[in-house]
């Protein structure tokens, strides 16, 4: 079984190649019997949306049958599982997938197991030995990617201005966390500094697959007296969405800041996650040059 965020870049690889339209993709789907809006499948293959398994493996076979159709030399969409692929007919032409450090590293490295989440996708809390080696992992997966030997990037720039316009804050940023620091890759707005990680809100973030939400630090008991609310910025909203790496390592965040309390609706965090997508997919196929 691969991972979910794996098997989602495998998707967004294979469309890329082919140059297919993701509304034709979601044609195909529709006809081998998907459930799902083409929106939804459009919007998993623009990495800002997710689909459940089955739907994920269809996509999967609707690329697989349109690639063979055009007799395309290019690699597939693999599916969730081993037993699916063999029964697709299409299992022979998928590219032998290796997701250990030292095998086959696609654009980035792989690791074994995602950071503080077990195989079920559960948070779980190891011995101070599995916690310290899950650590280790996370950082190597970081250090993988490249991005903190590339400075600042145009290309990371647009997804901070976008979430900064589409929610109305004083900044929004991308923060990278390291052993010790919080690294910006991209920030808009005056908030947004490198940072020891004991003091970064997003290395906070980062513990957890889901985001961290401050409507008002100063009400917030955990937060109230926190360096970045009383002192420097004066922080008083804050909301913050993991990214991580195709394996599943959270290596940063994309995340919001305002000098003011805000409210932040569910619908508030999901466009949040979205934007979180779009640009985790800007990172596992994206060009690090």
């Amino acid at each position: 079984m691969i991972s979910q965020d794996v098997q989602q870049w495998m998707a967004v690889q294979a469309l890329r190649t082919t140059d297919f339209d993701a509304s034709s993709v979601g044609a195909t789907y529709t006809g081998l019997g998907g459930a799902c809006d083409v929106r939804d499948v459009v919007s998993y293959l623009e990495g800002s949306g997710t689909l459940p398994a089955p739907d994920r493996d269809l996509v999967a076979h609707a690329l697989n049958a349109m690639i063979d159709d055009h007799g395309l030399p290019v690699d597939g969409a693999h599916y969730s599982t081993d037993e699916v692929a063999d029964g697709s007919g299409f299992g022979d032409n998928l590219r032998a997938l290796v997701l250990d450090p030292d095998g086959h590293r696609f654009d980035r490295p792989a690791a074994t197991a995602p950071y503080g989440v077990a195989g079920d996708g559960q948070e779980i809390d190891g011995t101070a030995e599995q916690d310290e080696d899950a650590e280790y992992r996370r950082c190597h997966a970081l250090y993988g990617t490249g991005l903190l030997d590339t400075g600042a990037e145009d290309r990371f720039d647009r997804y901070t201005r976008r979430a900064r316009q589409h929610f109305g804050v004083s900044s929004s940023s991308i923060a990278l966390i390291t052993e010790d620091r919080q690294v910006i890759k991209s920030v808009a707005g005056p908030i947004g500094q490198d940072l020891p990680r004991e003091v970064a809100l997003c290395a906070r973030t980062i513990e957890a697959s889901r985001a961290l939400v401050i409507t008002d630090a100063w009400a917030d008991p955990e937060y109230r007296d926190h360096p970045l609310v009383v002192d420097g910025p004066r922080i008083r909203f804050y909301a913050g969405y993991p990214i991580t790496t195709a394996d599943g390592w959270r290596i940063g965040t994309l995340c919001l800041i305002d000098d003011r309390p805000r409210s932040f609706s569910d619908d508030d965090a999901l466009a949040l996650q979205r934007m979180a997508l779009d640009l985790q997919i800007e990172i596992w196929v994206g060009d690090p040059d």
